[in-house]
């Protein structure tokens, strides 16, 4: 059975307003910044990249440790990832890429196509993006680095990606066995505990039907043991067991 840890490397803070949809409260919310280590495979596998210090900079985003970095302090180096499930192609997913130089990375198609395509580029979806990063998907296609992905697939035994989309246009949720039962690791087609819990989404979507529909799958894939995994909520930490700071085991 696999291990997950939860590694936090960045956060910052926005109001209700600005994230949920249709949400008038101007109470602080505050995101965290995760990629995922799942263990007990053949490799360790790498959910996510995260972003690297330039967006930290640019994006007034407090607190930055490099995704390598906290990688390293779980036991894993950063070249000894061989692959990094990638759940979309905003900057904190992906931005971090090249911090992991031995990866391959599992994109679902249709989130490409719509980074690379005529409405990424457009004001209502563009600061989500970091366009250095997404113009890399090419080279490293052509590198033999990128796998293309459609629909649900198996990884490794035990270990599926789901595309749901919604949130983006191609975004893909991961489902882990583990001794403790099914873990979703919902990244964000639940940023917090509450989009999922309420049926609450963020503002930033690509198609709002898909993203309600996302909330049910999460549900259908944890069952009864309800192992679900927010994709940015400091609740993670409480809901969990924190082994010491920044590392959260999940199970």
């Amino acid at each position: 059975m696999y291990e997950i840890l939860a590694l936090k490397y960045a956060e910052r803070d926005t109001t209700k307003c600005q994230f949920f949809y249709r949400e008038s409260s101007h109470d602080k919310l505050t995101l965290d910044y995760f990629v995922w280590l799942i263990l007990g495979g053949p490799h360790p596998l790498l959910v996510d990249t995260g972003f690297r210090d330039d967006d930290a900079r640019a994006r007034g985003i407090r607190n930055y440790v490099s995704p390598a970095a906290m990688v390293e302090r779980a036991g894993v180096k950063a070249a000894d990832v061989p692959i990094s499930l990638i759940t979309h192609l905003h900057y904190d997913h992906w931005a971090g890429h090249s911090l992991f130089p031995n990866a391959e990375f599992w994109i679902q198609g249709e989130e490409v196509a719509f980074w690379t395509g005529p409405f990424g580029r457009t004001p209502a979806f563009r600061g989500s993006a970091n366009v250095d990063a997404l113009s890399r998907l090419v080279t490293l296609n052509y590198a033999n680095k990128i796998r293309i992905v459609e629909g649900d697939q198996q990884v490794w035994p035990g270990i599926r990606v789901h595309r749901v989309g919604g949130h983006t246009a191609g975004l893909q949720i991961v489902t882990v066995e583990t001794k403790r039962g099914p873990v979703v690791l919902t990244s964000d087609a639940s940023h917090f505990y509450h989009n999922v819990e309420t049926r609450q989404p963020v503002q930033i979507i690509t198609n709002l039907p898909e993203m309600l529909t996302a909330f049910d799958t999460i549900d259908a894939l944890a069952g009864s043991t309800r192992l679900v995994v927010a994709g940015h909520d400091p609740e993670v930490a409480d809901r969990f067991t924190k082994l010491e700071p920044g590392i959260i085991k999940i199970a």
